[in-house]
């Protein structure tokens, strides 16, 4: 396998038979919808120009997907297995610009075999379109900066930016990336005096306009949400600071290891990051290593040491190990050891294949949702749904009444989407933590005098006041409860009839 010499036919084989076997297991086995993508699905079926804590691309994407797909659960994970695979195609391209066909080769074993290539295949989040659009602005970047088809380059390097921007704010970082590997790489220095260079690099910030003119209508409310992400969290004391610093960065780095399996992550460190502590070596980097250093290296270090003071997303590094894909690859094609090499690809590929296998192992020894079950926060969604249907169709008149819910954002996401009417369904909460929140209340939409459901946890026997006040009459309440795992949960239906006013919950 490593020593043929047909590298693109075997690289493209290898992509389309991966592929092939993800699509036939989302065909045996079609996994239920996590909270995000049901939240992100429910986006889709009000577009718009932003939403309360992402741009709109994702929306947009699912949009299109459920139009073509009818709103079937395919549809979404056939359209997230379409995004990945480009992106795949996208650093193949990539590594053979930079190196030559046999690095090619190794970047696709690679890319093939990453464990969270398996997770970005099945799961469509902000992060599918983001990968795809980040891939194609550094092929575009690496042309530019080598001065082949300046003009197209530049063009590609745009669009691509514009949708990155579109698709989730981690794009913003792009453009510094991009200019400080023109300041450093003497022979790419030049570009910095043309105006086409900045226009494609800082231009592309016009991506955020639609998300800032939807923010100067919605109190400006992603900012406020991206502001939340960072700060250190105050604790009682240093002692417990520490242990919670220390735990979660634990946490963080295991799943940087897990994603990438233990030695793609060690290699990838020694490419990315170790040429930068050897003082003689750093004068004699080769271009593609300077690239892999500037996308991957010094952002995964910054975001690591950020990781240490705070609370840190485990995707938040994803995009940037598409430009050390062809790094690693090229480590693997002029370090003559197979033995390494085949314990990569076997160690990546058994985490991979557990992470597919497990849920059917769960389902087999009747332990599925198990808290060990990696399937748990998919098949979440799909249980509360089957039970508050089984209860929601024994009531009078509920095909004509609305859904309302009290709980995380992800419950009105999961039976918006697993109910089988699809119905709009809306939010009681405190203050405004969702884009349920921003979206218009039943009264604005034009239900008043209609009939409603309202699900809220435990088993209550009346509603809240807010609720109470809002209809004329408050019927039956029916409650249901099921198990995920051990997990027991408990919910209580009740028909509200005759909306009269705004629910006044936030």
């Amino acid at each position: 396998m490593f020593s043929s010499t047909n590298y693109l036919r075997n690289a493209f084989f290898l992509i389309g038979g991966v592929f092939l076997i993800k699509l036939l297991y989302l065909l045996v086995y079609p996994v239920p919808l996590a909270g995000d993508e049901a939240y992100y699905w429910d986006w889709g079926r009000r577009p718009a120009l932003g939403y309360y804590s992402k741009p709109a691309m994702i929306a947009w994407i699912n949009t299109f997907a459920s139009w073509v797909g009818d709103n079937s659960l395919f549809a979404i994970r056939f359209t997230s297995l379409l995004l990945a695979t480009a992106t795949q195609l996208v650093t193949l391209a990539l590594a053979l610009k930079m190196f030559d066909k046999r690095t090619a080769w190794f970047t696709t074993i690679v890319t093939s075999v990453l464990p969270g290539n398996c997770l970005l295949s099945l799961v469509l989040t902000i992060d599918a379109p983001l990968l795809f659009f980040w891939a194609v602005a550094l092929y575009a970047f690496w042309e530019l900066v080598n001065h082949r088809k300046v003009g197209l380059s530049l063009f590609l390097l745009f669009t691509s930016l514009v949708c990155g921007h579109l698709s989730k704010q981690m794009m913003t970082i792009f453009p510094i990336l991009g200019t400080a590997y023109l300041i450093w790489d003497a022979q790419a220095r030049p570009l910095l005096k043309k105006p086409g260079v900045w226009l494609a690099l800082w231009g592309s910030m016009a991506g955020w306009l639609p998300l800032l003119y939807w923010n100067s209508k919605n109190e400006w409310i992603t900012f406020n949400h991206i502001d939340s992400h960072f700060g250190v969290k105050a604790e009682e004391s240093l002692q417990e600071t520490l242990v919670e610093r220390i735990g979660e960065f634990l946490v963080y780095l295991a799943g940087q290891i897990g994603a990438l399996s233990p030695i793609f992550f060690g290699i990838l460190i020694l490419v990315t990051v170790l040429p930068l502590l050897k003082k003689q070596a750093r004068a004699q980097l080769s271009k593609p290593t300077k690239l892999a250093i500037v996308f991957c290296g010094v952002p995964f270090v910054v975001i690591s040491i950020l990781a240490i003071l705070q609370k840190v997303q485990p995707n938040w590094p994803a995009a940037l190990y598409l430009a050390a894909a062809p790094a690693v690859g090229a480590w693997f094609a002029t370090n003559h050891r197979p033995k390494l090499i085949r314990l990569a690809i076997f160690t990546a590929i058994a985490i991979g294949v557990a992470f597919y296998v497990s849920p059917v192992f769960f389902t087999l020894v009747n332990k599925e949702g198990d808290k060990l079950d990696p399937n748990r926060r998919f098949i979440k969604g799909q249980r509360y749904a089957e039970a508050i249907q089984s209860v929601r169709k024994e009531i009078p008149g509920w095909e004509d009444a609305f859904v309302i819910v009290a709980g995380h954002r992800y419950r009105p996401a999961w039976l918006g989407f697993g109910l089988p009417d699809h119905p709009r369904v809306y939010r009681t909460a405190n203050h405004t933590e969702s884009q349920y929140e921003v979206w218009p209340g039943p009264m604005a939409d034009g239900l008043q005098g209609q009939d409603a459901i309202y699900i809220t946890p435990g088993k209550p026997t009346t509603p809240p006041s807010s609720i109470k006040a809002a209809f004329a009459e408050i019927k039956s309440a029916k409650s249901v409860t099921y198990h995920v795992g051990e997990t027991e949960e408990t919910y209580t239906l009740f028909y509200c009839v005759g909306l009269k006013q705004a629910i006044n919950s936030h």
